[in-house]
């Protein structure tokens, strides 16, 4: 059909390989790469909490929440790491890079050092600043807090 949408949704395709549309302008425009499904714009609803709640009792795993839900795989793992719902998976601890970046994975000897300097109301700043003096890896603040997070999560 000319003109049509198939035909718009074509020749977008053409122009930018790799991407799907989910309508609309090119705004909603999201990366394939991996994915086998549409990813709906924006973050999670309190609808989409609750989903994930009850479908992560049933057993499914974030991948297929997130296909079900039409949301990225890695929001919906981040929120399960946070809810508890999910421990993070020990990928060993040698390091890897990742966007031209090293990745360091926290062990279990460090988890506990900045357990205890947030108890004692140490900053996120300083406990990056003393994590990177102790075990010789740049940590930031944000990385810290997103460890903290996922930490207290398995707590609960």
């Amino acid at each position: 059909m000319p003109g049509g949408a198939d035909e718009g949704m074509s020749r977008r395709n053409e122009a930018l390989p790799g991407l799907r549309h989910w309508g609309g302008t090119g705004a909603e425009l999201m990366t394939k790469k991996k994915l086998d499904h549409l990813v709906r714009p924006g973050g999670l609803t309190d609808a989409d909490h609750e989903r994930i709640h009850e479908l992560a009792e049933r057993g499914w795993a974030s991948t297929r929440i997130a296909r079900e839900i039409e949301k990225h795989p890695s929001t919906v793992l981040w929120f399960m790491y946070r809810s508890g719902l999910r421990a993070p998976k020990d990928k060993g601890l040698k390091p890897y890079c990742r966007g031209g970046k090293m990745v360091y994975h926290y062990p279990p000897e460090e988890d506990e050092f900045i357990t205890a300097l947030r108890i004692a109301n140490a900053s996120l700043i300083e406990i990056a600043r003393k994590c990177t003096e102790r075990f010789g890896w740049p940590r930031s603040p944000h990385s810290v807090q997103n460890r903290l997070t996922m930490l207290a999560a398995r707590e609960v």
